[in-house]
């Protein structure tokens, strides 16, 4: 954990797995102004409060960059038109565990939407989601994937349910939509 000094947010929650916890009183932190009119720095106090972040006990951040961190596509892979790099995290050359960081759903970002689309993103997120499985962070994966109806055109949703232990109901379980369009081209 470690402290962060910030004016006070208007809501207590932050993105993914982070929280804040109570801050400490409020104290007066100098900051410098080093574009002056006189050219020289001036120095200011503002009156912020220290947070600290802490870690909530969920599997959020890490479901976020399974899913939306572009996997390398493989040789086999058919690459959307036009696009010629296969992407992928590079530090995977120096982690050494041979497990591919993210998922192929940015192969399914474009190109025809035909009725196999939801499967294959099922597939893509079942293959990305399946390292929690290996190493016991999860008991059970479910990946659902569907067009669903949308203002203009049917988009391609996508529902991981994460289950951990003998639990009876899943401890994630969200409903992400997709920029993926049924019938674009």
């Amino acid at each position: 954990m470690f402290d962060l000094a910030t004016r006070t947010p208007k809501t207590g929650s932050l993105p993914f797995d982070l929280q804040l916890l109570q801050p400490l009183p409020a104290v007066d932190l100098p900051w410098h102004d080093f574009a002056s009119a006189t050219g020289q720095p001036v120095t200011y106090f503002e009156r912020l409060h220290t947070y600290a972040l802490g870690l909530e006990p969920t599997l959020q951040t890490a479901i976020v960059l399974s899913l939306f961190t572009d996997r390398r596509a493989g040789p086999d892979d058919v690459l959307p038109r036009g696009v010629s790099d296969r992407r992928g995290w590079v530090g995977e050359a120096f982690v050494g565990d041979g497990q591919p960081w993210g998922s192929h759903l940015w192969l399914l970002s474009r190109g025809k939407s035909t009725d196999d689309k939801p499967a294959k993103a099922r597939f893509a997120c079942e293959e990305a989601l399946q390292w929690m499985l290996d190493t016991g962070v999860a008991s059970r994966v479910v990946v659902e994937a569907e067009w669903v109806p949308g203002t203009n055109a049917e988009r391609l949703t996508i529902r991981p349910q994460i289950w951990q232990g003998q639990d009876a109901a899943p401890v994630y379980d969200v409903l992400w939509g997709t920029s993926v369009q049924r019938g674009n081209g």
